[in-house]
């Protein structure tokens, strides 16, 4: 598939088994089969499609950069724009939001090695660890994640975050919903609904996972 290629109008119907809020399960459908293609070797790619996988140079060029604004310049997300279905945008401040959160998207789900579909990114970080039997990410730190107050402080956070858990464990659309959540938030967005809102969904996940084994350790 070229640079300009749109995914083709005879593709099977998006099944996501996810229930995004912020992303339609369309723009889902369309972000996993291109984090497939960005991550996923030769072989194991041929159990979602027969497309080819892309250069591993592309996934690595999107990794090394540090902001959404260096994303949107790398071939990978171009793949990924011409991916997502076409959005009626009435306005240059909508186009350039909706920039921003799909770059900042590319660039935190890039670093996913492994796809756990409905594996929320909270319940991974609260998983308990063999070793220690603790979560994988403090509740301090947890605590810093969910007060994120810039993009930078949010990519910064979510690459930390991933590698706590060896960047997997976790579903790629969950991920990518939790970043357009945030993004809807920063813009003033905020759901008039607490248990939509991302401060809630990741707490709740989050001990959720942790009240399973502290209670068992009781």
């Amino acid at each position: 598939m070229s640079e300009t290629e749109v995914v083709p109008e005879t593709e099977t119907p998006p099944r996501v088994p996810e229930r995004p809020f912020a992303i339609e399960r369309r723009e889902a459908d369309a972000l996993r089969r291109w984090w497939q293609r960005l991550t996923l070797s030769a072989e194991e790619l041929k159990l979602h499609t027969d497309a080819p996988p892309w250069p591993k140079g592309v996934r690595a060029t999107l990794r090394r950069c540090e902001s959404g604004e260096a994303a949107m310049l790398t071939e990978a997300f171009r793949h990924l724009w011409h991916y997502l279905p076409d959005e009626e945008i009435d306005s240059e401040w909508r186009r350039n939001q909706r920039l921003q959160t799909w770059s900042c998207i590319a660039l935190v789900v890039a670093e996913l090695r492994e796809d756990a579909p409905k594996m929320p990114l909270g319940a991974g970080l609260g998983q308990q660890k063999r070793e220690t039997g603790k979560p994988y990410m403090s509740e301090l730190r947890f605590q810093q994640l969910m007060t994120s107050r810039t993009p930078e402080e949010l990519i910064q956070r979510l690459r930390r975050a991933l590698a706590l858990i060896d960047k997997r464990g976790v579903s790629v659309v969950h991920l990518a919903d939790n970043i357009a959540l945030w993004w809807r938030e920063y813009h003033g967005g905020m759901s008039s609904r607490p248990t939509h809102r991302l401060g809630f969904i990741w707490a709740n996940d989050y001990f959720g996972a942790t009240s399973a084994y502290r209670q068992d350790n009781q």
